[in-house]
């Protein structure tokens, strides 16, 4: 069904009809949001009790996953003979979209990466991916390893917060739909994606987060503009930095939870998102030198004492 308000109409054309770079994946230009007029720093937007994150406006302009602009693809990325000749499909991962904090026991309390958010005044869930094919096994080892609880007090010191076993997965809405053709498939709180033969689901997924890196809350806590918004709300960029602590029998080894973004799942951040799952198949199928190079590692928690290449 087509939605006026979402998109212009199918019969007027992008500037350039053979790349889609500011436009929704299958190719229709999406109507810009209304500009908020210059607001006091505090304003609020949302009514007391509401339950979402960014309640009050603040001037700080939030990182995009994946720059301003979607990533150019030809339209015909993925139905050209060329790319088609050297596909062949590999292994079945799922990009998946979550969020915690919400507990029915103490709703009025900021816990999990919800209270991260409120505490932020900002949309943050964590994205990342699996090849779980029963989808909640994967929250099961997010609730049993309390992944991103570790954080710094106010006063300075590591502590562990609470919230961070509950985890549930969320809607991935984007206002458009994969090219044709493409490998990345949008359904049921999850982004399937048909991998390439030879790239691994942990490649991919370091693939994904390079191309999210500047908006992931742990890098983003070390810019200026953190230092000014925590500043303006009184508290330290610090008290925002996530981790996790790794079980592993009577020992743990702390690491960097990275894969918090800003990201709002039922926007066009769903569109970046599927755009930079393009990208990273297509780059993998199409330029050979692309293979040659690997990002990923061996993992510290595969007993290894430092990280290999």
């Amino acid at each position: 069904m087509w939605e006026p308000w979402a998109r212009t109409p199918r019969d007027q054309k992008p500037k350039d009809p053979l790349m889609t770079t500011d436009i929704i994946t299958d190719g229709t230009t999406p109507i810009a949001f209304p500009v908020l007029p210059k607001l006091k720093p505090g304003t609020q937007l949302l009514p007391d009790g509401s339950a979402g994150a960014v309640t009050h406006w603040w001037s700080v302009r939030w990182p995009r996953i994946g720059g301003e602009a979607l990533l150019p693809l030809p339209l015909d990325a993925f139905t050209s003979d060329a790319f088609k000749r050297t596909y062949a499909p590999g292994t079945l991962a799922y990009i998946y979209c979550a969020g915690c904090g919400e507990d029915h026991r103490q709703p009025t309390v900021k816990t999990g990466l919800l209270g991260v958010a409120r505490r932020l005044f900002a949309a943050i869930h964590k994205v990342s991916v699996t090849t779980q094919v029963k989808l909640t096994d994967r929250l099961r080892e997010l609730n049993k390893d309390h992944y991103g609880c570790v954080t710094v007090s106010a006063d300075g010191y590591p502590c562990s917060d609470r919230g961070f076993d509950n985890w549930m997965f969320q809607h991935i809405l984007p206002v458009g739909a994969p090219l044709e053709g493409s490998p990345v498939k949008v359904a049921n709180k999850c982004l399937p994606v048909r991998l390439p033969r030879g790239l691994s689901k942990d490649e991919f997924e370091e693939r994904l987060h390079m191309y999210m890196e500047d908006a992931s809350l742990n890098a983003w806590l070390k810019t200026p503009e953190a230092q000014a918004h925590c500043k303006q709300i009184d508290r330290t960029p610090e008290e925002f930095t996530r981790g996790t602590a790794y079980g592993f029998g009577d020992s743990a080894r702390w690491s960097e939870a990275k894969e918090f973004y800003f990201m709002r799942p039922k926007s066009d951040d769903a569109d970046r998102l599927i755009r930079i799952a393009e990208v990273i198949i297509h780059d993998w199928v199409m330029n050979p030198a692309s293979r040659d190079k690997l990002i990923s590692y061996k993992s510290l928690g595969q007993g290894y004492v430092r990280e290999l290449p």
